[in-house]
């Protein structure tokens, strides 16, 4: 794509929990941006990740749709390329005219009828009252509002609302339009009209950002799909890989799996004679989640505890799936290697060579073991976010490392 309408380049987007902490905050931002000095990287206490390092390009008649669990980060996205957010880190590019659909009845005032709200919104799209009038009957006939198109907006419902909204946000061509989940408040008749409206639009070269819970909503607009989980972007690509993804990544395929025995009793956490302080990926902060690739390296430090010397101990890691689901285990046993674990403490590194977890969000719990018994246990040591790299896909519940070469 040579010219992209939409450019997102690792792209973060970071809040506060209390109002004490995003005024002071607030201000040593301001301040430290008014001495051009370079924003903070780190997390600050009270904060967290909206987004982070989002990544993806959108062109001219395409439509991207946004999908994820509440609370994973896809409204936040789109205010911040409608410009009601600046980002943190990263950078965002676009190019033409923007109209969103995101806050359902917001563009609307209450007090005046249908009518005039139509006439006011197509002022602020740039049309005067003649070029409004002959598109009007137009407007309201898509609405279906012939009937109360008189009557004060106060009196209609979260349906009409939606209507109104759309057929006037619609009503003529726009470079950039993003829609959030404005026609679940729809019946299916109109869904469907709004579906043929987008296609229209996409036609005329107006690049489209959908958020929407309706898989077959998504299916039946979207060019390509981004999945975001917790603010990170665990997938973008093809609509049916990415559900895929979405579906893996919650578990919802692995429920079959539990009576199978692959979903072992879940230990009690307890620090025992033996125990893991802090798990953490080298060269990464853990607030909010660790952000992996599928095939990459990662090394793992571990901090741990001791109370007594132990001279021959295993270390274990275990991945989780948000399900509740064990899908993989790593075990410094496996090669024969046993460790020495000394009295108060000290650290130790595991490096996996390559990551054969599948993109999705996983719980890394484990401990110390010895004559197949936990020394200690940690049900929680870390959130490992794991995505895969675009251009590549990956499907099933691991991938598996291989080497190909010409047999002789």
């Amino acid at each position: 794509m040579s010219h992209p309408v939409i450019l997102f380049e690792g792209v973060g987007k970071k809040f506060r929990r209390s109002l004490k902490a995003d005024l002071l905050y607030g201000f040593q931002d301001a301040s430290r941006s008014l001495f051009r000095r370079k924003p903070l990287e780190h997390l600050r206490s009270d904060e967290f990740w909206a987004l982070r390092d989002i990544s993806f390009t959108a062109g001219a008649g395409e439509c991207i749709g946004i999908i994820g669990p509440n609370g994973a980060g896809k409204s936040t996205l789109l205010k911040l390329v409608n410009g009601d957010y600046r980002p943190d880190r990263g950078r965002i590019a676009m190019r033409g005219r923007i109209k969103s659909l995101i806050r359902l009845g917001t563009g609307l005032q209450p007090m005046l009828t249908g009518r005039e709200n139509i006439y006011i919104q197509c002022a602020q799209l740039g049309l005067d009252k003649r070029a409004t009038d002959a598109t009007l009957d137009e407007i309201v006939a898509f609405a279906g509002l012939e009937k109360t198109l008189d009557a004060p907006v106060r009196h209609y419902s979260d349906g009409m609302y939606a209507r109104l909204e759309f057929s006037i946000a619609t009503c003529l061509p726009t470079d950039i339009l993003l829609v959030d989940e404005v026609l679940a408040v729809g019946d299916i008749a109109f869904q469907i009209r709004c579906l043929e409206r987008l296609d229209s639009l996409k036609c005329n070269g107006t690049t489209v950002l959908f958020v929407s819970h309706s898989e077959m909503t998504i299916r039946h607009v979207a060019d390509h799909c981004l999945l975001l989980f917790d603010g990170e972007a665990l997938a973008f690509g093809e609509t049916d890989k990415v559900f895929l993804k979405y579906y893996q990544s919650i578990g919802y395929l692995d429920r079959q799996l539990k009576p199978l025995g692959t979903s072992p009793e879940i230990p009690a956490d307890f620090a025992g004679v033996a125990s893991i302080r802090a798990l953490a990926v080298k060269g990464q902060e853990n607030a909010g989640g660790v952000k992996v690739f599928t095939g990459q390296p990662v090394d793992f430090e571990v901090s741990y505890f001791a109370s007594v010397p132990v001279d021959s101990a295993g270390l274990v890691l275990q991945f989780w799936n948000q399900a509740d689901i064990l899908i993989a285990t790593t075990h410094s046993d496996t090669d024969g290697h046993r460790l020495s674990l000394k009295p108060d403490g000290g650290r130790l590194r595991l490096a996996l060579p390559f990551l054969s977890l599948i993109p999705g969000i996983y719980r890394v719990a484990g401990g110390f073991v010895s004559a197949g018994d936990w020394l200690g246990y940690g049900g929680h040591l870390l959130t490992l976010v794991v995505a895969q790299k675009q251009g590549q896909a990956y499907e099933g519940l691991i991938s598996i490392e291989a080497k190909v070469s010409n047999a002789e």
